[in-house]
């Protein structure tokens, strides 16, 4: 049950994501304009990569935090989260430090692509931005005690309350002529309210208090030994999706307007995954149980094709409607100018799409310990990523960051850790994937050959966007009733109708 809650409560939460970047974007970049939004998503892409040091502990506190729970095991959880608090601590030190450094190193490296305003601007900006990145990193071992005692309602809850002030707050402090600096000072502030009321659950709800004596310290040097190879993926997963616009700060002169229209698609980009990724900390504790119990590879198969496939259903409509109608959507959104960020969003989506959904496997291969390969392919592949953005970048300076992107994610994350999960997991490939499209491919060829046709009749404004894709997915949907969903998902969809046709019932009568 905490589960299915947890996995309602993080679409809600993704929609008010999606809802927030839908209304705040277009404000921010007319408010902003594309040469200050572009150093805004510069300085935000680097502060990211300080969240790096967080070197995978945060997935260790799960994954630990939910195995001792479900061994009774308290005195071990209260010296692991004492530990997780020291480490945490000391790598907000670090982040500072670093922080500082990148300050004073910002000009050197930008003076190509920005002028001296924009570099004055990205300073301030970087200092800001990385006080925020030192508190999330010092608060971290807390969310995940909550992910790992499945208290997603209240997780999940305030998370949707957070959205909402940043819109009614970011609105604010635009309207009051702060400008960029106001929006990353409206993030901390929410950042330093969001982790204490974080801590305080932990310690007073969960009632999970920390330990620092007698530790074993055997046992942190299993944990590092696991958390280095979770911090390899996390390296290689960051820099494949910020090494772009990097780079183009870095290589391509007078480059933000770039940056500006590269940062809108891949905004784009990021809420597509999020949309996928949406239960995948919800998904851990569940997986971890499942190792635990010895789980056969034919067991393990299912548990992939039965999460796969409903994050396919979900994300493969969103990508076939996106390459009909996105054009449409972008002018819409963002304005004409951005257009070029149409093409993007489609390069990266395709990749992100089946690393999304494969991603349930990569969760086990966590949970079972066997990631060092994984890890290995996937500091390996984003090399590759940097020599191809290097040499592409010279043809097309948009174009050449983002296939060099895709080439990466579609060699690491797709062929080669297929293999990995193949070789680890004594799946099946084959019957892996063909449970994976069975029903959902036909369903969308369909789909797209009527979306297409219905968009020849050049509906014009939101209006006419809302209905192009009202219809593609009513026809999206008739398909998987008829003959798309299997047996699993058709039981899933009718639970969720008698569910709320059986609350209406109940407060129909209580109103009598």
């Amino acid at each position: 049950m905490n589960r299915k809650i947890g996995v309602i409560l993080s679409y809600v939460m993704m929609i008010f994501e999606i809802l927030s970047t839908l209304l705040l974007t277009p404000y921010i970049l007319s408010s902003l304009g594309q040469a200050e939004f572009g150093v805004y998503k510069l300085s935000s892409s680097i502060t990211s990569y300080l969240l790096l040091l967080d070197l995978g502990v945060s997935n260790a506190v799960v994954r630990y935090v939910a195995k001792f729970r479900a061994n009774n095991q308290l005195e071990e959880n209260q010296k692991f989260l004492g530990v997780a608090i020291i480490y945490y601590l000391i790598i907000a030190l670090i982040t500072l430090i670093l922080g500082v450094v990148l300050y004073f190193l910002f000009p050197t490296i930008f003076a190509v692509g920005l002028n001296q305003e924009e570099i004055k601007l990205g300073q301030q900006l970087l200092i800001i931005t990385i006080i925020n990145a030192a508190i999330t990193l010092g608060t971290s071992a807390f969310q995940p005690v909550i992910t790992a005692h499945e208290e997603f309602a209240f997780q999940k809850g305030w998370s949707i309350f957070q959205i909402t002030l940043k819109i009614i707050f970011t609105y604010v402090a635009l309207e009051l002529g702060m400008q960029s600096l106001g929006i990353v000072i409206v993030h901390l502030i929410l950042t330093v309210v969001t982790r204490g009321i974080f801590a305080l659950y932990v310690f007073f709800k969960i009632k999970l208090r920390p330990k620092f004596k007698n530790i074993n310290f055997g046992f942190i040097k299993e944990v590092f030994a696991y958390t280095s190879l979770v911090l390899l993926q996390m390296i290689a997963t960051q820099i494949n999706s910020m090494v772009g616009q990097i780079l183009l700060g870095i290589l391509v002169p007078t480059a933000t307007v770039i940056i500006a229209i590269y940062g809108i698609g891949t905004q784009v980009v990021q809420y597509f995954q999020n949309i996928g990724s949406a239960f995948n900390g919800i998904l851990m504790p569940g997986v971890v149980k499942m190792v635990e119990s010895d789980a056969t590879p034919s067991r393990i198969q299912n548990e992939m094709v039965r999460i796969g496939r409903i994050k396919l259903i979900i994300l493969s409509i969103i990508l076939v409607g996106f390459i009909i109608y996105g054009k449409q959507f972008i002018n819409l959104w963002a304005g004409n100018e951005s257009e070029p960020a149409y093409y993007v969003a489609i390069i990266l989506m395709l990749g992100y799409l089946f690393t999304n959904v494969n991603s349930v496997g990569n969760q086990i291969l966590w949970a079972k310990n066997e990631h060092k390969e994984q890890a290995i392919i996937k500091l390996a592949i984003v090399l590759l990523n940097i020599l191809l953005t290097v040499f592409l970048i010279k043809w097309n300076a948009l174009l050449g960051v983002t296939i060099g992107t895709f080439i990466a994610l579609i060699l690491g994350d797709v062929v080669l850790i297929n293999v990995v999960i193949k070789k680890k997991l004594g799946i099946s490939l084959v019957g892996y994937y063909l449970g994976l499209f069975k029903g959902i491919l036909p369903s969308l060829l369909i789909t797209g050959a009527v979306g297409y046709l219905f968009s020849l009749l050049s509906l014009g404004g939101w209006l006419g966007f809302i209905c192009n894709v009202a219809v593609m997915v009513i026809v999206y949907l008739i398909c998987l009733l008829l003959f798309g969903f299997n047996n699993y998902e058709k039981k899933l969809l009718s639970s969720i109708f008698l569910k709320i046709f059986k609350k209406q019932k109940e407060k129909n009568n209580e109103s009598i």
